[in-house]
């Protein structure tokens, strides 16, 4: 293993002679080298400089060497800095305590310079394999704490998204279990009433299973655009036609101003489509009884056609506005106790509008409800 690092050697010598000594054996090998010479110094160079290695002398003054040693072990800042203690004290025991405080190696004065070269090399290779081994061990906690967050992520997505559809499930379940109970003694056009409901309701479902697999399509880059020529307007006119027959929608107010000169776009008539229905929808939903919502189409600069839906309803609180179309991004904002929309249905306009090169975006300037706006190429994806 090589390091483009230049590795840092703290020497703590009290005497001069044997200072100059090391450093001369050092120096010429390309270490970096720092000099102190009494153990409170190397304490405080220790935490300045965060040398790779410490060349430790055993009699110091203000604190001997065996003291800074234990100081700097017992520290999980600076247990793992190898350091090789220096002495010219010659009994067995005092090897064995500067072992025993911590130190990884020692030297006896007077020693061979090769000597000193070979055990610095080795330390400083082993204290190379451990800082790496730390580093990957951080990595990795890092992508396993990410990959335990995202598993939350997906697992309250999950349960978000089965919930909202179990609502269509529910209303479909429940008139056809009123239509079972009374087709005999209920009149027809209140039968039909249940069959409209069963239908809407299909149709809402349908559409969030749909916008749910062209989300998974486009994020692995596997979605087939059916491109061909499309007039928008005709598209919103369909279905503002459609919504407005809605019986929760008759004291709600949709006013209408599509730009008649523009040209056809070449899109997935389909896939936008449900763009456009998602938007209106959410837009309509999000207002009280006799709000109002304007749908407006225009071409900007003969590049692009621009779409806005301008509802007067609840606004979406400003600090989610770089988050409504993120996919797990959904479960917080439910949290705090606002719902976006159902089944990551602006998660799927964002990303349908992208894929046609086009962009979509929350107005920040608006002051009252919420004014989306999507700009596609004129010139196709």
């Amino acid at each position: 293993m090589t390091s483009s690092k230049k590795n840092k050697i703290l020497i703590v010598e009290d005497k001069q002679e044997n200072m100059d000594l090391l450093v001369y054996f050092l120096h010429p090998q390309g270490y970096e080298i720092i000099s102190v010479y009494d153990g409170l110094s190397a304490l405080q160079k220790v935490e300045e400089e965060h040398p790779d290695i410490i060349l430790l002398d055993i009699m110091l003054p203000k604190m001997d060497g065996y003291e800074v040693c234990g100081r700097l072990k017992k520290d999980p800042e600076t247990k793992f800095i190898p350091i090789i203690m220096l002495t010219a004290l010659k009994e067995l025991k005092d090897k064995v305590r500067a072992l025993e405080v911590g130190a990884d190696d020692f030297l006896s004065k007077p020693f061979e310079n090769i000597e000193l070269l070979a055990r610095v090399k080795s330390l400083l290779r082993l204290k190379e394999y451990h800082d790496e081994l730390q580093s990957k061990n951080l990595e990795l906690a890092e992508k396993n704490d990410s990959l335990i967050r995202m598993d939350r992520f997906k697992e309250d997505l999950t349960n978000l998204i089965i919930h909202d559809m179990k609502n269509p499930l529910f209303v479909i379940q429940g008139n056809l279990q009123m239509m079972s109970m009374s087709m005999e003694n209920v009149p027809p056009e209140i039968l039909k009433k249940y069959a409209q409901r069963i239908e809407r309701s299909s149709q809402q479902l349908l559409r969030m299973v749909v916008n749910l697999l062209d989300i998974s399509r486009i994020e692995e880059g596997t979605i087939d655009l059916k491109n061909d020529h499309a007039n928008i307007n005709e598209i919103i006119d369909k279905i503002i036609e459609r919504i407005k027959d809605y019986p929760e929608n008759k004291n709600k107010e949709i006013l209408v101003d599509l730009n008649s000169n523009l040209p056809e776009l070449t899109i997935d008539r389909s896939v936008m489509e449900r763009v456009f229905e998602n938007l209106i929808n959410f837009s309509i939903t999000n207002l009280v009884d006799e709000g109002k919502v304007t749908i407006t189409t225009a071409a900007v600069d003969d590049q692009k056609i621009q779409f806005v839906t301008h509802d007067n309803g609840t606004q979406i609180p400003k600090n989610y506005y770089d988050k409504i179309f993120e996919k797990f991004s959904q479960t917080e904002i439910k949290d705090s106790g606002y719902r976006v929309d159902r089944a990551l249905g602006l998660t799927f306009c964002k990303m349908a509008v992208e894929a046609h090169k086009g962009s979509m975006w929350l107005d920040l300037e608006t002051k009252v409800g919420n004014k989306f706006i999507i700009e596609l190429p004129i010139s196709g994806s």
